[in-house]
């Protein structure tokens, strides 16, 4: 399962599954496996990460959960990844018509096709991002000005990750 997590401010996305009775999280191209057994108090868990024990506290909170670790608690949003695109979606529509054109999965930039300045046409390709072994070309809705390119080729996306912003022309 993929989620969208937002902590002490920085989102990613995390995809957390079961493999042979393990927690495995990975995020960023890093992985984390863990042994975790909830104890009776339904609060608290025992975590096994790279054979050290590490008590756990996951409460409900007003926004996620806050989890409390080695006595620090640190506030954690969960979200489903599609509410990042809906959430970048409305924030294009209210900036007066400009565009930010985002990832739609996890992927590899594979090539910038605009340069900040350049200015765009409705429908001309402004990225592409290779997922599960496919190239997806990414284009601009609305034409345009292109006001910042927000990554480089080779960097790692994941979902609804802001790629390039087009302001109107």
């Amino acid at each position: 399962m993929k989620l969208w997590v937002t902590l002490e401010g920085r989102d990613t996305e995390v995809d957390v599954r079961l493999e042979g009775g393990h927690l495995v999280l990975e995020t960023d191209g890093r992985r984390l496996d863990a042994d975790f057994h909830r104890l009776p108090d339904g609060e608290v868990y025992s975590l096994l990460v790279n054979g050290r024990s590490h008590e756990v506290r996951v409460s409900p909170a007003s926004q996620g959960v806050d989890v409390t670790l080695h006595g620090v608690r640190l506030p954690v949003e969960v979200r489903h990844p599609l509410e990042k695109l809906v959430q970048a979606s409305k924030r294009a529509a209210a900036g007066g018509g400009g565009e930010t054109v985002a990832a739609p999965m996890p992927g590899l930039i594979v090539a910038l096709r605009v340069k900040p300045g350049e200015t765009v046409a409705a429908g001309q390709a402004v990225a592409v991002v290779e997922a599960m072994k496919m190239q997806n070309e990414l284009s601009a809705r609305h034409g345009g000005v292109v006001s910042a390119v927000l990554v480089r080729e080779r960097d790692a996306v994941s979902a609804g990750q802001p790629l390039v912003r087009i302001r109107p022309a």
